[in-house]
């Protein structure tokens, strides 16, 4: 499937239609801050930078977890990346979306955002801007009226690529739902930022390096993943453990003797990521003291693999949005017999979802990967049964077993009510030959629970009224 099959336009976002909110130039009353990752190539592909205050007033916080709180609950089962762009005209649309493409084919050749890519929808938003380009490019003083205030120089690095947030995500609004923000800039000027915190990027839309920019940031905002290059800190970090899952203060023993972070991973190494899995000392901005799963990840330098402790974080935070079950007969259903149960899982490219069923608790080996269950093919008795399904997915990208089960498996249960079957005598949601020689035996013993015409009695009119109702077939 390719990104362009799902990509959504919304069109032509003017300047004067974005809310008067204050942008990150405005420090505002409270003198309020937010944290962004700053990273910067050489000509190399060597990643550098660190993390820096930018300013951001508290009153853009409050709008965005609003929108945060609006978009919970929506049942659109994606991830939402919402690319919206500064410093293009009216008519630099189509530049904006050649950069918007430009970035989103080169996201779809990194795994796992290679396989997982149905799991995504992509918008791009049309903001439209009096002038062309953005402040401070090519050179510090330079003032462009833009829609969303994207500038050079923030706080006074060169190559800090910030927007005024609270205006991105006016922007971003137009779409459907909103879980990733790209903000590109109608420039050729190397510069990006990272907004964790925010669930947002930036990236120029023309450079060359901008669709890597825009991925290693998105492996900050999607995936809270470190950078895992070695400058821009202390030399030697001497603090206690950091908090992303790729960057430990363990060496190699002491994670697979205390079972730190990724000790399930180590000597891991797979097509398509950056290994084998070990701990390489660097990363967090330190050369020493710190270390990092392999050894020249995508979080380390540009135009590079993740290594596989970040495919399985951004696995997890994938999850967080999507469900694997992507439609079918809602939890909970009451299912009359000769009634059908159904799912459809969501699709990786590269592999089946697996899918399991269980009636009353016992696993169904001949329903295995079945996406469409009659119930007429069970064998139910009389009463009420529970059907249950379970849909995992089962990649070998993550061996986490307890993230997999809180966030890549999901169970619906149904129940079946069988209603009684007078002529299935043994009660197992069948008849055959076994329920005729059940009333067989049961005639001759005079059991009057074969008494079928209700008079009281055993005659050859039980034995008609049997035969008829064992030629109706149960319901």
């Amino acid at each position: 499937m390719s990104w362009t099959a799902s990509l959504s336009l919304v069109l032509a976002l003017s300047t004067g239609s974005a809310m008067a909110l204050v942008g990150p130039e405005d420090i505002g009353a409270n003198n309020g801050m937010t944290t962004v990752h700053g990273c910067f190539g050489d000509e190399h592909g060597n990643l550098y930078g660190g993390i820096f205050q930018v300013p951001m007033d508290d009153e853009v916080r409050e709008f965005i977890d609003a929108m945060n709180v609006a978009n919970q609950g929506l049942d659109d089962n994606r991830v939402d990346l919402v690319f919206v762009g500064d410093g293009y005209t009216a008519g630099e649309m189509a530049q904006y979306h050649t950069d918007v493409n430009g970035i989103v084919d080169s996201l779809y050749q990194y795994e796992p955002f290679t396989s997982y890519q149905s799991y995504f929808r992509v918008t791009a938003v049309e903001v439209v801007s009096n002038e062309s380009g953005v402040d401070n490019d090519p050179n510090q003083g330079v003032s462009r009226d833009t829609a969303l205030d994207m500038q050079y120089w923030c706080s006074g690095i060169e190559r800090l690529l910030c927007v005024n947030v609270g205006k991105a995500y006016t922007a971003a609004a137009a779409a459907d739902d909103i879980d990733q923000v790209v903000a590109i800039a109608n420039s050729s000027k190397y510069g990006g930022a990272g907004y964790p915190g925010n669930n947002l990027g930036t990236a120029a839309g023309q450079n060359g390096a901008a669709a890597d920019i825009a991925i290693h940031e998105l492996g900050h905002s999607l995936g809270d993943l470190a950078d895992e290059y070695t400058y821009g800190g202390p030399m030697t970090y001497t603090g206690p453990e950091l908090g992303p899952v790729d960057v430990s203060i363990y060496n190699r023993q002491e994670q697979l003797d205390q079972d730190r972070k990724w000790h399930y991973w180590m000597d891991a190494n797979q097509s398509g990521f950056d290994g084998p899995i070990s701990t390489f000392e660097g990363g967090n901005y330190s050369e020493f003291g710190v270390f990092r799963p392999s050894n020249n990840s995508m979080m380390r330098a540009l135009g590079r693999p993740f290594n596989l402790v970040s495919a399985e974080q951004l696995l997890k935070e994938i999850y967080r949005e999507v469900s694997p079950i992507d439609s079918g007969t809602g939890d909970g259903a009451l299912i009359s017999r000769g009634g059908t149960v159904g799912v459809t899982p969501m699709q990786p490219l590269n592999h089946n979802l697996s899918i399991y069923w269980y009636l009353d608790n016992v696993f169904q080996i001949d329903l295995f990967g079945a996406t469409l269950v009659d119930t007429d093919d069970l064998t139910l008795g009389s009463g009420e049964h529970e059907l249950k399904v379970v849909v995992v997915d089962e990649t070998n990208w993550v061996r986490d077993e307890a993230m997999r089960e809180q966030f890549m498996s999901e169970t619906r249960t149904y129940t079946i009510r069988a209603l009684p079957c007078a002529p299935d005598l043994i009660e197992d949601g069948t008849l055959n030959f076994l329920d005729l020689s059940r009333f067989i035996v049961l005639y001759g013993d005079g059991d009057l629970s074969v008494d079928f015409n209700g008079d009281g009695s055993l005659n050859f009119l039980d034995v008609s009224a049997y035969l008829t109702l064992f030629a109706q077939g149960c319901p």
